[in-house]
C-alpha cells in the first residue's frame, strides 16, 4: 500500500496507468467499508464510530478515463482506504461537456 497522507477526506491522483483514490475513514473497521464500481463511478460507504457517535460516510466519484472494473483493488489499513483503478482507455464514452456562461 502506498504511504500517502491525503490533505482532504477524499483524494484522487494518477499513478502510472492507474488512478488511486484515498479515503480517510477514522473510526471505521474494514468489515464496515463497502466499495462498488457502478456505471463508471466509484462508490464508497462506511459506518464510522467515534466515541459514542456512529455515522455513515458515503462518497461517489467519477474519473475521466475508462477503467477496467475487473482490475480494481481496494485495501484498508490504519483508517485509510486505498482503491486502485486501472486505466484501459483514453476517454469515457458517456457524458458531455457543458459550457459555463457568465452573467
Amino acid at each position: 500500500m502506498t504511504r500517502h497522507t491525503p490533505h482532504h477526506e477524499v483524494e484522487l491522483y494518477r499513478e502510472g496507468d492507474s488512478y488511486v483514490v484515498i479515503v480517510e475513514l477514522p473510526g471505521a473497521a474494514a468489515e464496515d467499508v463497502d466499495v462498488d464500481w457502478i456505471d463508471g463511478h466509484l462508490s464508497v460507504a462506511a459506518e464510522v464510530t467515534r466515541g459514542e457517535r456512529r455515522r455513515v460516510v458515503s462518497r461517489r466519484l467519477s474519473v475521466p478515463k475508462e477503467i477496467d472494473p475487473s482490475g480494481i483493488a481496494a485495501r484498508f489499513d490504519d483508517d485509510v482506504l486505498e482503491v486502485t483503478l486501472p486505466i484501459v482507455g483514453e476517454r469515457r464514452s458517456e457524458g458531455v461537456s457543458i459550457e459555463v456562461q457568465s452573467g
